[in-house]
């Protein structure tokens, strides 16, 4: 397939965490034949995407001229994956960027945090803090991603809000180097709408996973449950149109999301504690998506993973919710004529 017929959205390694070897079953049984990477660049080729986004690779595993080889034989961009940023020290980061630049690479993924489902009642000296200490650590490698041609894209890891990422842009001087991965899904974790998130940072998008939730309702607030795309709550139309007009060439990648359900307890007092307050309008979109598309609270959700199954059944779920995704956004394609 020449690379103008490919669908322009890359294939990331998260979402097929069993298949790639990283998430045993519920019983501790892993997958018996890992796909590697050289196997999710085929199954990226196979499946007409344009690219792939992974971490980099260990020079034991695939060592960095032969990684840059696969890419360049398979006519496949990279999207490159780095951890939590406040967690490492510059010179780390900078030793990263510089090798990602040399694989032709042009956005780095971050992370703010590992905080999940909205919930930073865990970081023990404040989220403030944490927004300081991230704002820091941008300002030391900015510079340096700059010069290289690299963007480092902080994502919205079911932890930061529109206004924290906007905060951050301007904590750090609005560098040219600084952007967005924009979790299509992860909005609803912080009780914000996906469309409405999207618009509010849309000049920062550099990276997006696009990823797709069934809404449950829950005791505690809402459940987000992993689902092929189409198949849940996000308007991924909307937010694809934002992203083409925001003037940077963005190659998405299609995330699916965690095979663990993530419940969001917005209906508990202290989880709003370690927010600013805000406006009842800013999350009133959201909990509207809530009580349109909202699936009843009793109604079966889990995955195979989550029932316990077994590593064969838990691996063609995997491949069958990718795939479904993939069909997903090239019926959309085909329907905007390209």
């Amino acid at each position: 397939m020449s690379n103008s017929a490919r669908l322009n959205m890359a294939l990331t390694v998260h979402g097929i965490p069993h298949v790639m070897g990283s998430l045993p079953t519920k019983a501790g049984e892993r997958v018996g034949e890992p796909l590697g990477i050289p196997g999710l660049l085929d199954a990226a080729m196979g499946m007409g995407l344009a690219g792939v986004e992974l971490g980099l690779p260990s020079p034991e595993t695939l060592p960095p001229e032969a990684f840059g080889e696969a890419l360049a034989a398979r006519g496949l961009r990279v999207v490159l994956d780095f951890g939590v940023l406040a967690a490492a020290e510059a010179g780390e980061i900078r030793a990263y960027l510089q090798a990602a630049a040399a694989l032709g690479a042009r956005v780095v993924r971050v992370m703010l945090s590992r905080v999940l489902c909205g919930d930073r009642r865990a970081l023990a000296d404040g989220w403030e803090a944490h927004l300081q200490r991230s704002a820091e650590r941008l300002r030391e490698v900015l510079p340096f991603a700059e010069d290289h041609g690299l963007c480092l894209a902080m994502e919205n890891h079911q932890d930061a809000t529109s206004d924290d990422l906007l905060r951050l842009a301007e904590m750090t001087g609005h560098s040219p180097a600084y952007g967005v991965t924009l979790d299509t899904g992860n909005p609803l974790a912080v009780a914000e709408d996906p469309v409405e998130y999207a618009r509010r940072i849309a000049p920062l998008i550099r990276h997006v996973h696009l990823k797709d939730y069934t809404l449950h309702f829950a005791p505690e607030g809402y459940r987000l449950v992993r689902c092929a795309a189409g198949d849940g709550v996000i308007d991924f139309p909307a937010i694809l149109g934002i992203i083409r007009r925001n003037g940077h060439d963005v190659l998405p990648g299609i995330e699916i999301g965690a095979q663990a359900t993530r419940t969001i307890p917005l209906l508990e007092p202290d989880w709003w504690a370690c927010y600013p307050p805000t406006t009842t309008t800013q999350f009133l979109p959201a909990l509207c998506l809530l009580w349109e598309k909202g699936r009843p609270q009793d109604e079966p959700y889990s995955s195979a993973w989550e029932r316990g199954a077994d590593s064969a059944t838990v691996a063609a779920e995997e491949w069958d919710v990718l795939r479904r995704s993939v069909a997903y956004f090239q019926g959309l394609t085909r329907a905007r004529g390209g």
